[in-house]
C-alpha cells in the first residue's frame, strides 16, 4: 500500500488524526520520531521559517514543492500540504497538484481565497466564486496519477459570508471531487456538530486548533464531535521560536556559554545519522 492509501485507511478510523504543522525536513523528522502519524506543511509556518514574513502569498509553488520534496525524502509518514489557492487559476492548480504529488504529498489542501489580496488588505480573505473553486477542485482531481492522494478543500467563507454559505460551499466542493473538507474559523460547537451531521458521513472533516476557543479546546473535543483530523499548524514553529529567543538571548547575555555541544549530541544520534525515518 502507498502512503496515500494508508492515509485514506487511517482517516476511516474513529480516533482523530493529530497533524502538527511543520516547515522543513528537520521539524518533520522530529515529528515522526515523536510518534506523530502525519504532518502538515503549513503555509504560514513556511512563510515564517523561510522568509520571516507573514503568510500573504509570497512563497511560490516551486519553493513549496522543493521543501515538500526534501521532507518526503526524510520521513515515511503521510504529508498534508497547504497549497494555498493552488498558486493561480485551475490550470495552475493542475500543474501544482502534479508537482506536489511527485514531491511526495499524500494530501493537498486548496482554499477558496483570491489568488492576489488587495494591496491595502494583504491579510484579508476575499473569496473566489464557489463555481471557480469547484473548477479548481475538478482540475486537481483530474491531474492526479495516484487517485488515493487526498484533495482537501478549505473554505474561508465564515469570515465574510457566514455558516450557511460555508456549508453550501462545502457541499459544492464535495460534489466537485473534494475528499476532505476544512471550514476555517468555525468556533461554535453547535456549528461544528451541524457540519458533521450533514457532511461527516460523506467525507472526513478537518478542524484547525491554531486558536482554540472556550468551546473547542483540544483534539479530543473535535473527535467527540465527529472530526477526523485535528490540525495544529503552529505547534513546531511556536516551540522553535520560543526556544530560539531564549537560547540566542542567553548567548548574547553570556558569551561564555557554548550551546553547540547540545546540537552535536542531537544530530550525532544514530537515528539522525542513519536513513531511518
Amino acid at each position: 500500500m502507498t502512503v496515500a492509501s494508508n492515509l485514506r485507511k487511517r482517516l476511516s478510523d474513529d480516533a482523530i488524526l493529530v497533524a502538527p504543522g511543520i516547515y522543513d525536513a528537520f521539524s518533520a523528522f522530529h515529528a515522526e520520531v515523536a510518534g506523530c502519524e502525519a504532518v502538515f506543511v503549513s503555509g504560514s509556518a513556511l512563510a515564517a521559517a523561510h522568509l520571516a514574513r507573514p503568510d500573504i502569498g509570497l512563497l511560490t509553488a516551486t519553493e513549496t514543492c522543493e521543501i515538500v520534496s526534501r521532507i518526503s525524502e526524510r520521513i515515511s509518514i503521510p504529508i498534508f500540504v497547504d497549497a494555498d489557492q493552488g498558486f493561480g487559476n485551475r490550470f495552475n492548480v493542475a500543474r501544482t497538484v502534479k508537482a506536489l504529488e511527485r514531491a511526495g504529498a499524500a494530501a493537498i489542501q486548496i482554499e477558496d481565497q483570491q489568488e492576489v489580496k488587495p494591496n491595502a488588505e494583504p491579510l484579508s480573505r476575499p473569496l473566489i466564486s464557489a463555481e471557480a473553486m469547484s473548477d479548481k477542485i475538478k482540475a486537481a482531481r483530474d491531474s492526479l496519477i495516484n487517485q488515493n492522494v487526498i484533495i482537501s478543500a478549505r473554505t474561508d467563507a465564515m469570515s465574510s459570508e457566514g455558516f450557511d454559505a460555508s456549508l453550501e460551499r462545502a457541499n459544492l466542493y464535495i460534489e466537485a471531487g473534494a475528499d476532505m473538507i476544512f471550514v476555517e474559523t468555525l468556533s461554535k460547537r453547535a456549528q461544528m456538530e451541524k457540519l458533521v451531521g450533514q457532511l461527516g458521513h460523506r467525507v472526513p472533516l478537518l478542524h484547525n486548533l491554531l486558536r482554540p476557543t472556550d468551546e473547542i479546546t483540544d483534539a479530543q473535543t473535535a473527535q467527540e464531535i465527529g472530526y477526523s483530523v485535528a490540525l495544529f499548524p503552529g505547534a513546531a514553529l511556536g516551540a522553535v521560536g520560543e526556544a530560539l529567543e531564549n537560547a540566542l538571548g542567553n548567548l548574547h547575555a553570556n558569551p561564555k556559554l557554548n550551546p553547540d555541544a547540545r546540537l552535536k549530541d542531537r544530530i550525532g544520534s544514530g537515528a539522525f545519522l542513519s536513513g531511518q525515518g
